[in-house]
């Protein structure tokens, strides 16, 4: 080993960890992943339609837990395809992202149900694959679900 590897044999390289970030109608996703696709960090928040001033403490708060580590980051969501534009920066379909997470950490499902804010999802996937939408009635969705909870003066979990 050369001499001047022998005197860097603690230093670390530290690669850039992955970050997606998930913007849908009525919240954001955050959640990074090392090198062994381990989640170390992950956020969840709502945004009230404020997606700017809510990536942006998300991203803060982030960069303070990683110590100014650099990552990678995709975009996903529909609450993101401009911005993911704008910035230049990775952006994949919901579904497309949803379909390719379960072929590679789950591999054995055989559907997937996504309800997110204002639409919900079904995607079949065995005997080929096929997806269903309601893109007509939020009911049952995250907003619907919010509607009811505040009729009830409660929150979504009460």
């Amino acid at each position: 080993m050369p001499a001047s590897m022998k005197s860097q044999k603690n230093f670390a390289v530290r690669r850039p960890l992955r970050l997606g970030i998930d913007i849908g109608s009525t919240t954001l996703k955050l959640a990074v992943l090392d090198d062994h696709d381990q989640i170390i960090y992950s956020k969840y928040a709502r945004h009230y339609a404020n997606l700017k001033d809510t990536l942006i403490s998300a991203l803060q708060e982030l960069d303070d837990y990683l110590s100014n580590r650099p990552f990678l980051p995709a975009f996903t969501g529909s609450g993101s395809i401009d911005l993911a534009g704008y910035l230049e920066l990775p952006f994949i379909q919901e579904v497309t992202a949803g379909y390719k997470a379960i072929k590679r950490f789950l591999p054995e499902a055989a559907v997937v149900i996504e309800i997110g804010g204002e639409d919900s999802k079904i995607i079949f996937l065995e005997n080929g694959t096929d997806l269903k939408m309601n893109g007509i009635c939020a009911g049952g969705t995250g907003a619907f679900i919010d509607q009811m909870a505040l009729l009830l003066n409660t929150d979504a979990q009460g």
